[in-house]
């Protein structure tokens, strides 16, 4: 739960900044990114974690 609510959070900071720039395209990046980078960011750390017990 606390995973989908850092995405939201980060993915509105994102559409913000994004929306700074004064270009659509921007904003949708910058929101995207935002969504995806906490999930993608705990999947790595998961990567590592079975690496290394390999």
């Amino acid at each position: 739960m606390g995973l989908i609510i850092i995405s939201l959070v980060m993915g509105y900071i994102g559409i913000s900044i994004g929306s700074l720039f004064g270009t659509e395209a921007f904003m949708y990046l910058f929101g995207a990114v935002g969504v995806l980078s906490p999930g993608l960011y705990i999947l790595e750390k998961l990567h590592k974690e079975i690496k290394d017990k390999s």
